[in-house]
């Protein structure tokens, strides 16, 4: 395990998730309380999913195709430029127009699409597979932190603060996480690979699509996070802002005591996964199907809450499987497939995953105009529990294992 270059690239992982969540938790807000409408704050939602959707081929053919040190150097020199425009405009106004606000959003979510691949696909290149479930709870224990931070920081900061005083700060990440990705250096082995492949990009990414198809264990991954990202549109902030003011009768701050609570059982989950990599790492596909099943059930109860703590309570009891499950697949991914091909497979799954979060998010939150909101949760628990049938009833995720480094030598001989 290079353990220097790996904390490089968890210290990159940590500054651009607290800055991109940040900003967006912030705005968010501001959208909601401008407007007062649900579905215009979903459309921040759909600002940060479009362009993964559209740009998911092409960051996955680059990030296989160029040192992915270079992706992390110039998406984060993009993500600083967005958010000097927006302290420019909040120079002569508090307030940033809502179409500017989408706008900026979506130019952090074009830079993330093929800065966050490039993040994932680094891991196996700096950890041994021995290592690999670990690494992964590590990232992403470190990642719920920031997310808890962003969630419980948000609302007071955009009440106490002007925005382009947060805006400073979330410069000020991103141009952390710059210099880090500089001290960042890849193994030799892989920039050899790239230099002797001479695809196309068109045929690159159709051989990537090829792959993931036939590959045995990638294949239902993503075919049950794609479908998986349905139920997972009643989670974005619009809508859960909807169920907390609507069924709750609480406000911006009950909403992001949730999100705390849930981002604390992550944090709880990601260090349960650390100190049991041992059965994670050879039941990874048993854990995966029991905790799609067990999503379903949390959310049919989170439903039913009727205060505010019922439902921080059910927010952080969500967290721990949903953590140790995302532990099992992210490891489980960087095992079994071959890391030239990795990058456009994180980039198609973010893809995938982003069009069908984009779609239920917004229909979820037009949906509550119609229809209680507590009966669109009861909804999305019943779509959690046929994504954990799908799951059992593929043999080959349901047995499926991580091998480890001294397996495949013995393979390879």
């Amino acid at each position: 395990m290079n353990t220097n270059h790996f904390h490089y690239l968890w210290c990159v992982n940590v500054a651009t998730t607290l800055a991109i969540e940040l900003f967006t938790v912030t705005v968010l807000v501001s959208v909601f309380e401008q407007t007062a409408s649900t579905l215009m704050a979903a459309g921040a939602m759909v600002a940060r999913t479009l362009p993964p959707f559209l740009l998911g081929p092409v960051a996955g053919v680059l990030v296989d195709r160029f040192p992915r040190k270079n992706i992390l150097i110039s998406s984060g020199l993009f993500q600083i430029i967005l958010v000097g425009v927006a302290i420019y405009v909040l120079r002569s106004s508090d307030e940033m127009s809502v179409t500017l606000i989408y706008s900026i959003l979506a130019g952090l979510a074009v830079a993330d699409t093929f800065h966050r691949p490039a993040r994932m696909a680094l891991i196996p290149t700096l950890v041994d597979q021995g290592h690999l479930v670990k690494a992964n709870s590590f990232i992403l224990a470190s990642n719920q932190i920031m997310m808890a931070i962003s969630y419980t920081a948000g609302g007071w900061l955009i009440l106490s603060f002007p925005l382009g005083n947060i805006s400073f700060a979330v410069m000020a990440l991103f141009v952390l996480a710059v210099l880090t990705a500089m001290a960042i250096v890849e193994p030799r082995s892989q920039d050899a690979d790239k230099a002797e492949r001479k695809e196309s990009a068109w045929k690159s990414w159709i051989s990537g699509l090829r792959y993931l198809r036939a590959h045995p264990i990638a294949r239902p991954l993503t075919i049950m996070e794609t479908v998986e990202h349905l139920p997972h549109g009643i989670w974005t902030g619009a809508v859960m802002l909807a169920f907390t003011t609507q069924a709750l009768h609480g406000d911006a701050a009950d909403w992001g005591y949730q999100g705390t609570g849930y981002f604390t059982g992550m944090i709880v989950g990601s260090l349960v996964a650390m100190s049991l990599s041992g059965p994670l790492a050879r039941f990874p596909g048993r854990i995966i199907v029991f905790n799609a099943c067990v999503a379903g059930l949390f959310t049919l109860a989170y439903a039913g809450s009727q205060t505010v703590w019922v439902a921080v309570t059910w927010a952080f009891v969500f967290g721990p499987p949903f953590a140790i499950r995302d532990v099992a697949q992210d490891s489980l991914l960087q095992s079994s497939v071959e890391k030239r091909q990795l990058g456009r497979i994180y980039a198609t799954r973010e893809m995938l995953r982003n069009a069908v979060f984009m779609f239920a998010g917004v229909f979820f939150a037009w949906l509550s105009g119609f229809v209680s909101i507590r009966i669109i949760y009861g909804i999305g628990g019943v779509l959690y529990l046929l994504t954990g049938v799908y799951a059992l009833s593929n043999k080959a995720l349901r047995e499926s294992r991580i091998v480890s480094d001294e397996e495949l030598r013995e393979k390879e001989l």
